[in-house]
Order: C-alpha cells, then structure tokens, then sequence
C-alpha cells in the first residue's frame, strides 16, 4: 500500500469513531512512525511502504482509535512555539492557554525587568516556561501537587534551556509560596464533578483527574488561591487565571470576594480565547495617573 493510501485509510476510521481532527492525526502518526518530518512526507506521498513501515503506523493508529491522545502517542505538544514533554501525568497544553501567555505579556510594562513568577499547578510548565522564554531576566517557581508532573516540567525546562532561571516544588495550590511575587499565573483544575461525564473520552480517560475536577462547583481551587493571596499585605503586580468558558461571572465574584480588585490599587480584565470565549482573568496594577 503506498503512504498517502494508508493514511486516507486510517483517516478514515479515525473518522468513524468520531476523531474530528482525523486526517491531522493520521499525517501525525505517520511522520511519527517513519520519523518523517511533513515536508518528507509529502514528497514520498505516493511510495509503497515495506511490510515493517505499514505495522508500525497501524501500531501508532490503533492507539488514536482508543481514544488515546496524539500527544501523549507523541509524547510532545507544542505550545507558544516551543516544545513540550508531556504523558498521562499532566494536562496536553491547549492553544487556548496562550491566551493567558499573552495577557500577561500585554500587562508587563518591561520585559528585561527582574521579574519573579509563580506558577500554581504548573503541569508541564508550559505557561511559566513560556513567559520566562519572553522575560528574559525573570525567575520562575512552579507548584504542584503531583511529583510526576515536576519532573516533566523539569525536563521541559532543562531542554529549552531554561533551567537556570526556574524552580519546581511540591505543594497544594498556593500553600508553597509567600507574597514576594510579581506575577502569579494559574490554570487550575475547574470542572464540577458532574462534569466529567461529559468530557470526550481523549480527556476524560487520559487527562490526570486532579487536574482537571475541583469539587462539585468546579471552584475549590480558585477559592483557595484568591482566600490566600487576597490576605497578603501586597499583592503581585500582576495576576492570570485560566478558567472555564461559563465561569466568568462566578470567577469575577469570587476575585471580588477575597478582595484580588475592585480597589483603587487594581483592575480587573476578562480576556477571550481564539474562540471568542471568556478564558482568562487579568488582575494588574493600575497604572499611575501622570501628574
């Protein structure tokens, strides 16, 4: 069978079960079997693949037909234009995520400054790897609850070069730090426990459960990072939260609840997704007003 026959083949039984991005996948896997890159690919398109080519690919598809995601069969994801290590033990970074990478971006005024960042529930560590690629002066700490995950984003960091400027620690949301930050970032888990059921089963079967559910309200997790930072003296100058696409109202509330805005001191932003859906809480100092 040559190549791009084999591929429309699997396509289409990706399509079958219900994989809407079936011919992307396919390609993947294919590049990934035959260690192809894409532009390799297309120019052999129409040769026979030998008998060990073709298992090897059907290996990778059987795998996609499980609903297994191509990350994870990868195991890498890029996001922000970087690569990521990922596995069952953390979340596959989103492009949707990007939207807090930039917020964030948008709300430093300097970005040689010496910045310390935090990252609560870091995963991959694929938003503070991300801001420190574009802050080159600034320090990051990542938490987690999962040991698992630090080690991947250990590795994450280690191979984009970024190692000397970031650190990675065990903990519960925000138990393991203190007030000296300047920028927090955070994207907890915010499903309900309901929730769950109605995830596709790429997510629902492989994601880490932890990182995805926050009790039966889906809020646990923002209640005890904004009950924490909203009791320090000071807080970072800049604040991200990724959230669920109907969480905005709930999440503005509770930042106004434990205080994060609605002062004089800060402001608050609700910034959208490539979707167009609300996604990402920005609370950021306000500037001062010129004399």
């Amino acid at each position: 069978m040559r190549l791009d026959q084999m591929i429309a083949a699997i396509a289409a039984r990706f399509a079958g079960v219900g994989i809407d991005s079936a011919r992307l996948d396919a390609r993947l896997l294919a590049c990934h079997a035959l260690g192809l890159t894409e532009t390799d690919m297309i120019l052999q398109f129409d040769r026979t693949l030998c008998e060990d080519e073709a298992e090897a690919i059907e290996a990778l598809a059987a795998r996609r037909l499980k609903r297994e995601p191509v990350a994870h069969i990868l195991g890498q994801r890029e996001f922000w234009g970087l690569p990521f290590h990922v596995s069952s033990d953390v979340l596959v970074p989103r492009p949707d995520s990007e939207t807090l990478v930039s917020a964030v971006l948008e709300a430093v005024p300097d970005r040689t400054a010496p910045l310390r960042i935090v990252d609560i529930g870091t995963g991959s560590g694929c938003l503070l790897l991300a801001l420190l690629s574009e802050l080159p002066n600034a320090q990051g700490l990542g938490v987690d609850i999962s040991e698992a995950a630090l080690t991947i984003a250990q590795r994450n960091a280690e191979d984009l070069g970024l190692a000397d400027r970031v650190s990675f620690v065990q903990g519960d949301y925000a138990n393991a730090i203190g007030p000296e930050v300047d920028i927090l970032i955070s994207n907890p888990p915010y499903l309900a426990d309901k929730e769950m059921a109605d995830l596709e089963p790429d997510v629902a079967n492989y994601d880490p459960r932890h990182a995805l559910v926050s009790g039966a309200s889906g809020l646990e997790a923002y209640e005890a990072i904004f009950s924490t930072v909203g009791a320090w003296g000071k807080r970072p100058d800049v604040m991200a939260f990724e959230f669920g696409y109907r969480q905005a109202k709930d999440i503005l509330l509770l930042s106004q609840q434990y205080k994060l805005c609605g002062d004089t001191d800060m402001k608050c932003e609700v910034r959208q997704d490539l979707a167009g859906h609300d996604r990402v809480l920005l609370v950021s100092a306000k500037p001062a007003i010129p004399a």
